[in-house]
């Protein structure tokens, strides 16, 4: 999925290679003092400290203003085009208002939950939306995570908790019956949490990519002051908007995301630019990049204690993807009457790159009835 970083492998402690230089380019170059002189009798190396330093002080309150005027042009979330052809409903939350797609039915309700990235939406799920809508009557949830897609964007403070909270209070609430969810990346650790946790709102568990499958790292805690100190200034924000631009999301998903570069459909990249040009934007993205939106070594315990079926699907080979599956055996043995792996020829998107591989064996685990109607083409 596309990030303004790099994953360190399993998608969870990210090392943020563009941010901290970029950062530190900027603080030297608005902050560097000329000391390496001797002071003058008339002061004038002091003279120049304070030139500089007002210079920068300038430069900030400058680019803050600049700031404002092109956030005050972006759209709402709202706002947003729909990501999928369905009616949009809502759920009010303490932090703000969920948005979610909805084509109603009968069955055992489908949930689909997208991943928690940098220009995440429920777009990334559309083609398994559109899939199972033209497959089944069952009803269809795509729900989209406070602070992406047609979501509410607040200044919140973003955890795994309040994920969590969310998501339990969406099925009890608004689905409010057994479901089989469909979780991409790490949105996986978020449903198998409350699929743990409240076993009754859950039927059966698909796990796209699902993050908490590799080593766990230590994240760096250089990476999570420059970044504060970053959003204190208003800096992140000015940096996220350069590094969400159409041209480094594209080359991000065919670097790291895609098994096969000329598999980036354009659709996808334009709404992932879209999604993460909106007012608010930056804020969920930054608490994912600082590494504070992982569940880190509780998702493989939490995988390991789930007791709903549950189906695994990863790459066969990830050569140069940003997340690592090396413990997926070891997870699934020590829940083998629950877990089950597959693996697919694609990258952490099979739904775009090998949709009918996956479809077939999302369409076997949940017994998705095929309908009288016709496939979407």
């Amino acid at each position: 999925m596309p990030h303004t970083g790099r994953y360190n492998h399993h998608a969870r402690n990210i090392v943020f290679t563009p941010m901290p230089f970029s950062l530190s380019q900027l603080t030297q170059n608005l902050f560097r003092k000329s000391t390496s002189s001797v002071p003058s009798r008339d002061g004038s190396t002091r003279m120049r400290t304070i030139v500089t330093g007002s210079v920068a002080i300038g430069a900030l309150v400058t680019g803050a203003v600049l700031e404002k005027t092109r956030r005050d042009r972006l759209p709402r979330a709202w706002q947003l085009p729909k990501a999928i052809d369905a009616d949009v409903e809502e759920l009010e939350i303490m932090e703000g208002r969920v948005r979610y797609y909805k084509r109603p039915g009968s069955g055992i309700p489908i949930v689909l939950l997208h991943s928690i990235n940098a220009a995440a939406s429920s777009y990334e799920m559309k083609p398994i939306f559109d899939h199972l809508a033209s497959h089944t009557d069952r009803p269809i949830y795509a729900m989209d995570w406070l602070g992406f897609g047609i979501s509410d964007r607040p200044n919140a403070r973003y955890t795994p908790g309040l994920y969590q909270r969310q998501l339990r209070r969406f099925l009890s609430e608004r689905v409010r019956s057994s479901a089989d969810i469909i979780a991409l990346s790490l949105a996986s650790e978020y449903a198998a949490t409350i699929a743990h946790a409240f076993p009754v709102l859950v039927k059966r568990l698909v796990f796209i990519s699902p993050t908490g499958l590799g080593p766990t790292l230590q994240e760096s805690l250089f990476q999570q002051a420059v970044i504060g100190v970053a959003s204190s200034v208003g800096a992140f924000e000015v940096f996220f908007a350069r590094l969400t631009q159409r041209a480094s999301l594209r080359r991000f998903y065919a670097e790291h995301v895609f098994l096969n570069p000329d598999n980036v459909p354009a659709d996808l990249v334009e709404y992932a630019y879209l999604t993460s040009h909106v007012r608010g934007a930056h804020h969920a993205p930054r608490r994912f990049i600082q590494g504070s939106l992982s569940m880190k070594e509780y998702a493989p315990r939490t995988y390991m204690h789930v007791h709903a079926p549950t189906l695994l699907i990863i790459p066969e080979s990830d050569p140069e993807m940003v997340q690592d599956f090396a413990r997926a055996d070891e997870i699934a043995a020590a829940n083998k009457e629950y877990i089950q792996i597959r693996k697919i020829h694609s990258g952490l998107l099979p739904q775009w790159e090998a949709s009918q591989e996956l479809f077939d064996v999302i369409d076997d685990f949940l017994d998705v009835a095929v309908s009288a109607h016709p496939q979407k083409g």
